[in-house]
């Protein structure tokens, strides 16, 4: 944009610096960074955080981003899989006086027993899990993606967004932070019937490794009309949480599972802790001992 155009007050959108409102689903979405019992980064996934009826916070994210395993598959090691045993997020302080800081969670107690919550009713192949937080939230702004009433009808080629960190995105490199990327993709199979018996359903779209856990979302500008979930005709800007992406079901195809809101917030509400006959978590590092939330002290 050049001076002229400045000088004019118009803005195309794309000029850095100027100030923009972000919407709730790229500030949810949280770049998640496993990391081994040796304390060797394991890989990195998305998640997010939503509250259940009581107010208490759960990570949400996939099973099999905590256990590299492949719950459809006899819970068989994913392929150059390596069992996390801790995941770190950025949180952001209650002050700001910097942008994130880091929480490092631990997935399993002293014993080794998981410390997530999984559905009640699928379990493992349910392959999304809670995690609850323990959290000082005086100390922290947690943005949290709110539990709402269905606000679009949704159908077989309605647009949606994967909102999460695809392989190759550098949160440090960014410029803004882990601020999540939006990919589009549409419906691809008729969400009232449940996709190999599970509450789920496909998604075409160009989605990638590091998106697993992602959100997924209903997005409507100003400009756009939609059909309400109560029968009316509506017109933007509006949004929904829709559910949670878990990734391709084949590598080489960009149809998606994204496993349905109803069922999500069943497991927040009514999720069952796995034991240790089920899976067994990997000892906790001692190079991040103690977990919690890494806020900056004065001298820093």
């Amino acid at each position: 944009m050049d001076e002229e155009t400045l000088d004019r007050g118009l803005d195309d959108g794309l000029s850095p610096g100027r100030e923009r409102f972000m919407d709730v689903p790229e500030l949810a979405s949280l770049h998640l960074e496993l990391v081994s019992s040796g304390g060797k980064r394991a890989g990195h996934a998305t998640g997010f955080v939503m509250r259940d009826k009581t107010g208490q916070p759960y990570l949400i994210t996939n099973r099999h981003v905590f256990t590299a395993r492949n719950s459809k598959d006899d819970d068989k090691v994913r392929s150059g899989g390596i069992a996390p045993s801790v995941v770190v997020l950025p949180i952001m302080p209650a002050d700001h006086r910097s942008p994130w800081v880091p929480l490092v969670c631990r997935l399993g107690d002293d014993d080794g027993r998981p410390l997530w919550r999984e559905h009640p009713t699928y379990g493992k192949r349910f392959d999304v899990v809670a995690l609850p937080l323990d959290l000082d939230e005086s100390r922290i702004d947690l943005v949290t993606m709110p539990r709402v009433a269905p606000l679009a009808y949704l159908d077989l080629t309605s647009e949606l967004f994967v909102v999460g960190f695809p392989i190759g995105f550098d949160p440090v490199l960014s410029g803004a932070g882990p601020v999540g990327v939006w990919a589009r993709g549409t419906i691809a199979w008729r969400p009232t019937w449940d996709w190999e018996g599970l509450p789920s359903f496909l998604l075409d779209c160009r989605a990638r490794p590091g998106q697993s856990g992602s959100p997924v979302v209903f997005q409507a500008d100003e400009f756009t009309s939609f059909r309400g979930a109560d029968g009316t005709i509506k017109k933007g800007p509006a949004w929904e949480f829709v559910g949670v992406y878990s990734g391709r079901t084949h590598e080489h195809s960009d149809i998606g599972i994204v496993w349905k809101r109803a069922a999500v917030i069943e497991l927040i509400d009514q999720g069952v802790q796995p034991t240790v006959d089920d899976y067994w978590v990997p000892e906790f590092p001692a190079v991040f001992h103690p977990a919690g939330l890494q806020l900056p002290t004065d001298d820093t």
